[in-house]
């Protein structure tokens, strides 16, 4: 199959039947759902976007197989241009949901691209795991399957590790193998968008304890295995929400779920790493997503930054406070600040190279460098927002004051802005500015932006660790040197090369106590 229309998402997605419990009560067709219906259009517009004769080009390649139109997002990069084709498709489809969206298609599709490209590590313990990742790739390429996937265990007590847990089950864990397969029980988070997926991807993530190999296990399972449970949280979007007073978050809420293992059977053919010995170390050693999962999560991110700039200046502009100097100071501020991600984003494209095994990739650097400062930004973004617009997101009919023929008179007269700025107009950017600065919807996006990729702490000391910090420390040594030698100055090259970065002099875990760090 090439790449789905909307149509045939929705009426795969219709055909399953997923354990989903929201609210305590199960739901029993997730197309018919209403608190879903504005999240599962958006995917379905995601799938629409490929095949749209504006877009085809972007957003598909050409099977080397079978000459059908795939989405791009399945496409190995072995050249600049193929790095470039598919930053496009990712940006077309992160600014379709205006970076409110994390989870899209796309971010899977990248994920699995990554378990073929890995297939060889996959294989160390067992030949069979590494075809089972080559395969699960092809199988998901060409039937354009939209997958969710779960990485952490649930912080039930994290001075522990999973072996140590009052119960062994409350991680997820291998319980026994089986002609089959392999038996699983226990939980995993944080599923995003399971009601809206076809499958299931589990890999552990942050480091598994010594001993634990029983709890290293990598697999997909469809999205309606049997004993697999997904419990949704509160929804931050209600149904019933509409464009008018909710323009985002009535259209792009990702769910989050639970996912429950009562006793999963995870066939042969399904599994690529199977908790025997060995798979600790081994899952450890490779997450298995491919370098686009990267490029995607900053296509993503620069959508984001670029709509709340827009709207603090928008909002500034529309009250007509944007003359004031120090609003004028704030915007200048958030502009620079978006300029800088820029940089970095179209700079990691432009000093792009290939790794040994000829995957083009960005500059590795300075696009980790895009990814910790995007955080500190859309924060600082959203306490702009906050501040411009003041108590005026309180002073904000509804949709319904405005069809109100009686009032709608006294609306246009005493809730318009600045001269040229409607009521209309005016109410409909601050009620856009409350889903993304006040709204749970924007809270939930925040504490989201901050921790999807794990803890920032660490994930900044990785970065110190990980650092080929040799020409700093040579630039300091010239210093110290005294006069003569300090004109013995290195010309700077005409390109950046990215070379591999060193062996980290000190272990991540020795920052931490033991008890509380398990993992390597």
């Amino acid at each position: 199959m090439p790449a789905r229309t909307g149509k045939q998402y929705l009426d795969n997605l219709a055909s399953l039947d997923p354990e989903i419990y929201l609210n305590g009560r199960r739901i029993r067709h997730v197309t018919e759902e209403p608190v879903f219906a504005g999240p599962l259009r958006t995917v379905a517009e995601q799938y629409d976007l490929q095949l749209d004769p504006r877009y085809v080009d972007v957003c598909t390649y050409e099977s080397p197989t079978t000459g059908e139109r795939l989405s791009r997002s399945f496409q190995p990069c072995r050249s600049k241009e193929d790095l470039v084709a598919k930053r496009r498709h990712f940006k077309l489809r992160a600014d379709h949901t205006f970076g409110m969206m994390g989870r899209s298609p796309d971010f899977m599709n990248a994920f699995v691209l990554g378990w073929s490209n890995n297939a060889h590590i996959f294989g160390e313990l067992d030949a069979r795991f590494g075809e089972n990742a080559r395969r699960y790739y092809e199988h998901v390429r060409d039937h354009d399957l939209f997958l969710t996937h779960v990485l952490i265990n649930p912080a039930i007590d994290r001075s522990k590790t999973s072996s140590q847990q009052e119960d062994p089950f409350l991680h997820l864990g291998k319980v026994r193998e089986t002609d089959e397969g392999i038996v699983v029980r226990g939980a995993k988070m944080l599923s995003t968008m399971a009601p809206f997926a076809e499958e299931l991807v589990v890999v552990p993530f942050g480091g598994i304890a010594p001993g634990d190999d029983d709890y290293a296990v990598v697999f997909a399972v469809p999205i309606d295995t049997p004993g697999l449970k997904f419990i949704c949280r509160e929804p931050v979007a209600p149904a019933g929400r509409t464009e008018f007073d909710h323009p985002l978050s009535s259209r792009f809420e990702e769910m989050d779920c639970i996912a429950v293992f009562d006793d999963v059977l995870v066939p042969w053919d399904r599994v690529v790493v199977d908790g025997r010995p060995g798979s600790r170390d081994l899952v450890n050693r490779v997450l298995g997503n491919d370098p686009s999962v990267l490029v995607v999560n900053a296509c993503r991110s620069l959508a984001s930054v670029e709509l709340l700039c827009g709207v603090a200046t928008k909002i500034a502009d529309a009250t007509g406070i944007d003359n004031f100097l120090h609003v004028q100071e704030k915007l200048g501020d958030l502009l620079a600040r978006l300029d800088t991600l820029r940089t970095l984003f179209h700079g990691a494209e432009a000093l792009a190279a290939p790794l040994p095994d000829g995957t083009w990739v960005p500059y590795m650097p300075g696009l980790m460098a895009f990814h910790m400062q995007t955080a500190p930004t859309h924060r600082r973004m959203v306490e702009v927002i906050q501040i411009l617009a003041a108590g005026n997101f309180f002073y904000a009919p509804s949709g319904g004051d405005f069809a109100n023929e009686e009032l709608r008179p006294f609306i246009d007269r005493f809730v318009r802005g600045r001269p040229g700025v409607s009521a209309e107009e005016r109410v409909r950017l601050f009620k856009l500015a409350w889903d993304v600065a006040g709204d749970g919807f924007g809270q939930r996006l925040m504490q989201y932006v901050h921790y999807y990729s794990g803890d920032p702490v660490r994930l900044t000391a990785a970065l110190y660790l990980s650092a080929d910090k040799t020409e700093i420390h040579r630039t300091v040594e010239r210093a110290l040197a005294g006069s003569e030698r300090s004109l013995d100055i290195p010309v700077s090259p005409e390109r950046l090369e990215m070379a591999p970065p060193p062996p980290p002099t000190k272990p991540l875990t020795g920052m931490y106590p033991a008890k509380s760090q398990p993992s390597s």
